[in-house]
């Protein structure tokens, strides 16, 4: 018998992946010298391949991905550095967990939340 996970394990989850999608398809193109839509295609790709399993299949593993790939596609949040990739990480997150039940149904979504977490993040940068 399997637990569900708690909201904090959830968001943790949702962060976790948010993050890994924005920092693979950032290697992809600093280090492999792809072109975003390259790397955030070969990132969608890789994230396919996480099985879903029944401890997991309501987190949206896959869409965090996708968002997080988003990111590093389409802004220069990952210029920026480790800190303020992992900043977008977490609001990217922490909205899609708190806003997906209105959301839903909604086309675009996960481009409309990758985009308003890069310009929180931005804003952010700006601020500080």
């Amino acid at each position: 018998m399997t637990l569900p996970l708690q909201y904090f394990q959830l968001w943790l989850l949702k962060f976790f992946t948010f993050l890994l999608g924005c920092m693979s398809c950032f290697y992809f193109q600093a280090q492999l010298g792809m072109t975003p839509v390259m790397g955030a295609a070969l990132t969608g790709l890789l994230g396919t391949f996480i099985p879903e399993t029944k401890r997991i299949e309501k987190t949206h593993v896959h869409a965090n991905i996708y968002m997080g790939a988003f990111v590093a596609m389409g802004s220069k949040i990952t210029d920026q550095g480790f800190w303020q990739i992992l900043v977008v990480s977490a609001m990217g997150s922490l909205i899609y967990f708190a806003m997906s039940r209105y959301f839903k149904g909604m086309g675009g979504r996960l481009g409309l939340i990758a985009f308003i977490s890069s310009l929180l993040g931005l804003a952010l940068k700006v601020m500080v």
